[in-house]
């Protein structure tokens, strides 16, 4: 019988890396998919809203009105979003502390990345004053 040596800590970590990145791969693809979910969704709330603020300037205009600054605002969004045709767009004027104001609306769905992430849609709203008090 042949006589071995004591292992050392070397030896006992032989292989480990193999085990490690089996076990560490999977999470930070999660974590990355998430940044990624996330950035997406910031990306398409602030490129909405940019969208629906200028649907309502366009709309509060004197020689305009809400409903041609909806339709603004849904060629801006068609245009610059992708897969934005199921978007709804709703225009109106209401008061903010007694001034007059051309209110405008987005809703849509985010886009999802894999099984995770917001299932439900976003509203964004912008507002501009009426030029026509």
């Amino acid at each position: 019988m042949t006589h071995r040596p004591p292992a050392t800590a070397v030896d006992r970590e032989r292989g480990a890396a193999v085990s490690e990145f089996a076990l560490l791969a999977g999470l930070v693809s999660v974590i990355l998919l998430a940044a990624a979910q996330l950035a997406l969704a910031l990306h398409l709330h602030n490129t909405a809203t940019a969208h629906v603020i200028e649907g309502a300037r366009h709309g509060a205009r004197a020689d305009s009105s809400p409903a041609l600054g909806a339709a603004r605002a849904r060629q801006l969004l068609e245009q610059s979003l992708p897969g934005a045709g199921g978007v709804t767009v709703t225009a109106g004027r209401s008061s903010v502390a007694g001034v007059e104001v051309v209110q405008v609306s987005a809703s849509l769905a985010l886009p999802v990345f894999g099984p995770f992430g917001p299932a439900d849609r976003m509203t964004v709203t912008g507002q501009a004053y009426a030029e026509d008090q």
